[in-house]
């Protein structure tokens, strides 16, 4: 074995023995020191080995320098990171020295290591600095490893002269740089996924902070910054913190993920927990513990470094004041578009200058400046017990929160403590995680979003696709107490247990403290209450069976309360996440929404005379069907259906289903096939002939043609004839949407002439697919109800998602001969919600406990299987 082999080997065994002795002992800084001089001393050794000493060629030794670039020259080094190097030279390299960096640099590969390495000129560094900004800043952490250091001294005080004298050629590519990555994670997946080093409150954000610090203020350390009186109160060391534990972190993640990995995936956010001994509270897990501090200090990161980047701008370009806008008070002025504090305002004399120029800015559009933002700070930190029981104060705060016409400004009280100032129980959901894939953002941020988007609703942004939204808004008559609503309505997440429950119960305090009229409480209590009914019932429920608006209607009871409910569920529902507001799920939410509306319009014990209704229906559809079909057909086919049918399918269903029941002729199977406008949903309108397990069968045929029910109706007539409706998902190549529904149509043919082997190929695509559930895992549930039909057992379901799934579970029902007459279902990526309408071989309700007892066991069975 070689000496560079033998120092590979020796290397990698000091790195894994670092690691598993001080990764999560040491803090995330010093580990990431510790490990950086581990590589120090390797590439020293190395380059020595290969032949570059101090005795060498008197050129060698004095025009020439290995420096290390970026992370590794901030000695800020994780696990899996790249190790920079560069070798400057005057130039003219001897074949000699280029055969030592060769030699040196082989056995970094060798020991796994991403080497990046350049070999450049004294002129050709400073050329690509300016060229390239990712390079500039490469360089402006580099550090001498080995060769000549009065050689690398004569380079530093060139390079460093150059980019003070491109300072303000280097502004814009700052902004651009931070523009750049604001652009590649601003998607949702980047929020419940985060960055750690590339991303908005990443390590990146504090490297940028340095960097404007040593260009502009000659700062060696970022620390030095507070020698300056405009920083006197940044938060220096908060930020050093953060950074200690992102690295850590950081480290972590890389040494799990074996490479460098920097996006904090949720299957690693479980790993680390337990490897760091985040235990499980009373109400919040192991991986919701690390991700609240996870996005404690990245939110920290991102603000404090907007605070700086604002504040340094001031500073080299101290733009006159705008002239005074129209009724601004004398105590405010504008500069750059923020609101800054005139001359002579100062919060020592009034404190309450922080919630007037916080209630200006949020009524004209506008940000604070950066001063008047330290300031606040200040305040809030020494006086923010007075300010908090100041009637002014709280008058002023009410104003605010009532009409939030500026999301940012709303986030920027948060983010300074103004919220929590005067509620307190919004600390307790301070950058509380909601562990997976369905609710992206953390739980204040959630509220925050809600609050805004009920002030979007309000503009009318949403009113091309769904005018509802706004017409309904401007009926509400209390739009303070929405707005309201939206900010509290998860406010009980913080305190564990049903948050629907415990919400509710802090409303009074928190309205009494904040000096509210005590008669908007009960309101306020009961939107949150019931926020999560709306989605609930659209999304798991038959909303063609009348019962179950009325049952909604009777909880509401007020129409001005469903108003607000509805606008609220929306606001919930966009702030959630993209699985939350599909446009199907909306479109639902709507339906629920105007048949309860309906109701209280009439009265709910004003509903009509369902005999009435039959007659009417089947008056209706006997005329359009004579217009094509024989009369007696027509009679015939109308004395098939069951009142149950009449009353819950709608006219346009109706005409469908009895066209192609009329057209069949010796035909046993035929159906229309239409997408819904605006929603990517199709509807499947179908007449055959029932066989048992029918339904399943067409479960299986959609799976293996890539769609998923999201919601079927399924009515079975006297002669044998089944009218069926289907809603699913589209097919994913609409390009080719023809032919797939052809396809589709032909398997299911087959299988109901048993000719489909729907077993084995669902299992054959299980096997070809990539499984796994995404987030936390989902504890298997099953509820029996027979209490919100009339007519049928509701079979609730909720589970892990796989592939499958649904096919699995009305295939365990067919076998216990429940007969599948409705069903609503909705599966995203991590997580399938089912609720099925069944009754039993005699065409009754499961009501015996032992077959509902054997129901839960057998389905449980199959909700679990892997």
């Amino acid at each position: 074995m070689t000496e560079a082999a033998k120092r590979v080997d020796a290397f990698i065994s000091e790195r894994n023995a670092l690691a598993e002795k001080a990764m999560s002992s040491e803090t995330g800084l010093r580990f990431s020191h510790m490990y950086t001089d581990v590589v120090d001393r390797f590439v020293r050794d190395l380059f020595r080995m290969a032949g570059l000493r101090k005795g060498g060629p008197p050129e060698e030794a004095d025009e020439l320098a290995v420096v290390a670039l970026g992370g590794y020259g901030r000695r800020e080094l994780c696990l899996g990171s790249d190790v920079d190097l560069m070798v400057i030279h005057q130039g003219g390299l001897s074949p000699r020295i280029e055969e030592v960096i060769r030699r040196a640099l082989y056995p970094l590969w060798d020991a796994k290591l991403e080497v990046g390495h350049s070999i450049l000129t004294f002129q050709e560094c400073m050329r690509l600095a300016m060229e390239n900004f990712k390079m500039a800043t490469a360089l402006m952490d580099s550090r001498f490893l080995l060769g000549s250091h009065s050689y690398y001294r004569l380079y530093q005080e060139a390079f460093w002269s150059r980019m003070g004298r491109e300072k303000g050629a280097l502004v814009g590519k700052f902004l651009i740089s931070r523009r750049e990555r604001a652009e590649r994670n601003k998607g949702e997946g980047c929020f419940v996924e985060p960055d750690l080093k590339e991303g908005l409150g990443g390590l990146r954000d504090i490297h940028m902070l340095a960097w404007m610090a040593r260009i502009w203020f000659d700062c060696k350390r970022l620390r030095e910054i507070k020698r300056f009186a405009a920083f006197r109160h940044f938060e220096i060391q908060k930020l050093a913190i953060s950074r200690s534990f992102l690295l850590k972190i950081r480290n972590h993640l890389h040494w799990l993920a074996h490479r460098k990995e920097d996006s904090l995936r949720l299957s690693y956010q479980d790993q680390i927990a337990k490897i760091l001994d985040y235990k499980a509270g009373s109400h919040i897990s192991g991986p919701e513990k690390l991700m609240r501090d996870v996005y404690l200090h990245l939110n920290r990161i991102r603000y404090r470094h907007e605070e700086f980047q604002t504040k340094i701008l001031d500073m080299i370009d101290p733009s006159p004041v705008e002239q005074k806008r129209e009724t601004l008070p004398s105590e405010f002025a504008v500069r750059k578009g923020n609101l800054v504090l005139s001359e002579g305002a100062l919060f020592e004399m009034d404190p309450l200058v922080i919630l007037r120029g916080f209630g200006e800015a949020n009524e004209r559009g506008l940000f604070l400046g950066s001063g008047f933002i330290w300031e606040a700070k200040k305040v809030i930190s020494e006086k923010g017990k007075i300010l908090a029981g100041s009637e002014g104060a709280k008058a002023l705060f009410r104003n605010l929160l009532l009409k939030p016409e500026n999301p940012k400004i709303i986030r920027l009280a948060h983010e300074i403590g103004l919220m929590g100032l005067f509620i307190p129980e919004f600390k307790k959901i301070r950058n509380l995680p909601q562990y997976g894939f369905y609710h992206v953002m953390t739980v204040d941020l959630h509220c925050l979003r809600a609050v805004a988007v009920i002030g979007e609703i309000k503009k009318g942004v949403y009113d091309e696709k769904w005018p509802v939204f706004k017409a309904v808004f401007d009926e509400v008559e209390n739009q303070g107490a929405l707005f309201l609503a939206a900010l509290l309505h998860d406010i009980g997440k913080g305190y564990g247990g049903d948050h629907c429950v415990k919400g509710p119960e802090l409303i009074p305090e928190i309205l009494a403290r904040l000096g509210f009229d005590p008669s908007w409480s009960p309101a306020i209590a009961s939107l949150i209450q019931h926020h999560l009914l709306l989605p609930r019932v659209a999304q798991r429920r038959d909303l063609g069976e009348e019962k179950t608006c009325v049952q909604v209607a009777q909880a509401i009871q007020d129409k001005q309360l469903l108003k607000m409910l509805f606008l609220l569920s929306v606001a919930d529902s966009f702030a959630t996440g993209p699985m939350a507001r599909s446009d199907w799920k909306i479109m639902l939410l709507t339906e629920l929404f105007q048949k309860v509306q309906r109701i209280l319009a009439r009265g709910i014990l004003a509903t009509p005379d369902a005999t009435e209704k039959i007659r009417g229906k089947r008056g209706y559809i006997r005329e359009a069907l004579l217009k094509d079909f024989d009369e007696k057909a027509v009679e015939h086919i109308l004395d098939q259906v069951s009142p149950r049918y009449m009353l819950n399918t709608s006219l346009s269903d109706m005409a469908v289903h009895f066209s192609l029941a009329l057209k069949l002729g010796n035909e046993h199977h035929s159906w229309q096939v239409e997408r819904r406008k605006d929603v990517p949903v199709t509807r499947v309108i179908q007449v055959t002939y029932d066989k048992p397990g029918l339904f399943s069968k067409m479960a299986g045929v959609f799976t293996l043609n890539n769609m998923a029910i999201l919601s079927a109706g399924i009515f079975t007539l006297k002669n044998g004839l089944a009218f069926d409706t289907y809603e699913v998902t589209n097919p994913p190549d609409l390009y080719q949407e023809t032919e797939k529904w052809e396809n589709t149509r032909n398997d299911f043919e087959k299988a109901l002439d048993g000719g489909l082997m729907l077993d084995r190929l669902i299992q054959e695509k299980r096997d070809a697919g990539m499984l796994g559930v995404y987030g936390r895992p989902i504890k298997e549930k099953i509820v029996i109800n027979n209490d919100e039909s009339d007519f049928f057992t509701l079979i609730e379901l909720r589970a892990g998602a796989r592939l499958g799934l649904l096919y699995d579970v009305a295939c365990v029902m067919f076998k216990m001969d429940l007969d599948i007459r409705a069903a609503k279902v909705d599966s995203d990526g991590e997580k399938m919600n089912g609720v099925f309408y069944v009754r039993d071989s005699a065409g009754e309700k499961v009501y015996e406990p032992s077959a509902m007892a054997e129901t839960k066991h057998r389905l449980m069975a199959a909700l679990s299987r892997h």
